[in-house]
């Protein structure tokens, strides 16, 4: 009995060192996490290059606009975008133009041409990050990598959030109706479509449709008469880079579709030619693209 007093009095020690302990060790670690976050903010670079429309985008939405010192002849949008200093085209940036941007981070995508400039850059001892965005998967991958290399995690954060509740909402609307059968022209002559193995094809279907071309070697296959014919397309979509006058447009369409009017679209006139600018790359528009596919699908979830 004698015993037992002591060892309680140990037991009480121990355990209060330990909350005292825990609490300090809580206070360091929040500290550390806040100096760390002081830091990557300090450290965020204040002259950034961006290679391509989607990029810029991106930076744009993130809240980056006064810290973009050059973009490609092809970035437009937001319309801020095409006032910042040209650094080339898209698919042949000029190197030296970026030098003379006195970047501190340039942004390109993964293809052959802005990949080898990358490294090019980074050989002379410039900060390079390099992004793949080719699945919708890889665009939320993209702008949480743009948001940790800007100082700007909780805004990425929050940007695909948003973008992921408006599919999300899209979704329920469409339901799990009969998918639509959609033949999405790239070109007219030759005759080039979006293949299954492409980001097209990902907003197709999260708009409730489904690719008219089967399976193919190449992501934007040409196709013949006999295959437009075969594809059964239920709606036909084209993308326009010149928005000024879709109407005019969509008459030609007409025209140029009528040869197949035994195709469900022609013969039902579900022809439609929409902006390309917003569902030519993945992008913060992702949603705004999709609905305009979905749009074509289903107008009738559109009425009101």
């Amino acid at each position: 009995m004698i015993l037992k007093k002591p060892w309680t009095l140990l037991i009480i020690a121990v355990a209060f060192l330990f909350c005292v302990f825990g609490l300090y060790w809580r206070a360091v670690s929040q500290r550390t996490l806040q100096l760390a976050r002081t830091l990557r903010t300090k450290n965020s670079p204040e002259r950034i290059v961006s290679l391509a429309p989607n990029l810029t985008e991106i930076l744009f939405a993130l809240g980056l606009e006064d810290k973009i010192v050059a973009v490609t002849l092809h970035c437009n949008y937001p319309p801020a975008a095409a006032g910042k200093p040209k650094i080339g085209t898209f698919w042949q940036p000029n190197i030296e133009a970026v030098i003379a941007a006195k970047p501190t981070l340039v942004i390109t995508l993964s293809f052959e041409q802005q990949k080898n400039l990358a490294e090019r850059l980074r050989r002379i001892g410039y900060n390079c990050l390099t992004i793949n965005i080719e699945k919708v998967s890889e665009l939320f991958e993209a702008i949480d990598r743009i948001g940790t290399a800007t100082g700007k995690q909780r805004e990425a954060n929050q940007l695909v959030s948003a973008i992921q509740k408006k599919l999300n909402r899209l979704a329920s609307l469409v339901g799990t109706r009969d998918k639509v059968r959609v033949l999405w022209v790239v070109q007219r002559e030759p005759l080039r479509v979006a293949g299954r193995d492409t980001f097209v094809n990902e907003m197709i279907e999260l708009a409730g449709g489904e690719n008219a071309i089967g399976p193919t070697v190449y992501k934007y296959p040409p196709i013949g008469a006999e295959q437009v014919i075969a594809s059964g397309a239920e709606v036909i979509i084209e993308p326009s880079m010149t928005p000024e006058d879709l109407v005019a447009q969509r008459d030609k369409a007409f025209q140029y579709w009528n040869r197949f009017e035994n195709v469900p679209a022609v013969f039902n006139k579900r022809i439609y030619v929409i902006n390309g600018d917003i569902v030519s790359g993945l992008g913060p528009r992702l949603y705004e693209g999709v609905e305009t596919i979905t749009r074509c699908l289903r107008p009738e979830l559109f009425a009101d």
